[in-house]
Order: C-alpha cells, then structure tokens, then sequence
C-alpha cells in the first residue's frame, strides 16, 4: 500500500509527535485498524488530505 492510499483511504486521525530536523513538524498516523504508522510531515499530510490536521490542531 502506497502512503497516499494509506492517509487517503486508512487514516483515522494523526497525532503531533515532534518536530523533524528540517523544522517540520511530524505526526503519527492512527489507522482503521487501530496501527500507528513511523512519523511523517505535516506538508505531506497536507498535500494528501489536509482535514486530518484540522482535527489535531
């Protein structure tokens, strides 16, 4: 499964988890299966489906 199906399709909600080295700020993915996926970036997130943010802040 690719990461944009995984935040598209999956993706119950994400959860702040720090900031990466470059100033980002990452987040856990919290999925219909209850996994949490490694951390990814924000702008990643938002390019793919930017609700999910709106609902962490």
């Amino acid at each position: 499964m690719k990461l944009k199906e995984l935040i598209e399709q999956h993706t119950l909600k994400v959860v702040l988890c720090g900031h990466c080295e470059c100033g980002e700020r990452k987040y856990d993915l919290i999925t219909d299966h209850n996994l949490a996926y490694p951390p990814i970036h924000e702008s990643t997130i938002l390019e793919v489906k930017p609700e999910l943010l709106e609902v962490a802040e």
